[in-house]
């Protein structure tokens, strides 16, 4: 395969070199990420097919697919809980939280990372998951094993009670 640039790129290459030092590198974005492998060969495979023909603008497909999203946000049962439940859950998410261990690491404020429990680093996945001072209050929502992934991701059923075990446990996340 043959790019009409590379001889451009080259030339200005060599300008640059006459006052900088010039490293390139080969950075593989793809690599041991899960699901970008794949992705990135199913974009390859759609590449050397044949383009539709689309008389739609770029800027009017993005008008339509905006107008098909709007719908789905409104109806997403995460959006319609209230901004307390929505900042709890994002501070849980993201881990920028009022934990121990964030606290700690980033700002300094908490005396140490570790749970009141003494057993690990006060994260959401512990308290969420482990805190042995919390078990009453998790198995009190949570009867059976669930984890971690639905009471961060799952439905709006299992948000909610993940919210609630908030609450009830005390927590100011």
């Amino acid at each position: 395969m043959q790019n009409d640039k590379l001889p451009q790129l080259a030339k200005a290459l060599q300008m640059v070199r006459q006052t900088r030092r010039v490293v390139l590198q080969w950075i593989p974005a793809h690599c041991g990420i899960p699901g970008n492998e794949r992705a990135d060969e199913l974009a390859k495979e759609g590449a050397v097919e044949d383009q539709p023909e689309n008389s739609v603008s770029f800027s009017e497909q993005k008008t339509i697919i905006k107008a098909l999203m709007r719908p789905r946000t409104n109806r997403d049962d995460y959006h319609t809980m209230s901004r307390e439940q929505h900042v709890n859950l994002i501070r849980l998410r993201t881990g920028h939280n009022r934990l121990n261990a964030h606290m700690n690491r980033k700002f300094k404020l908490a005396p140490s990372p570790t749970c009141a429990c003494g057993q690990e680093d006060q994260t959401a996945e512990h308290i969420l998951q482990r805190c042995p001072l919390l078990d009453e209050e998790r198995k009190e929502v949570w009867p059976s094993p669930t984890p971690l992934q639905t009471k961060q991701y799952g439905s709006r059923q299992e948000l909610e009670k993940t919210t609630t075990f908030i609450t009830s446990a005390g927590l100011i996340v």
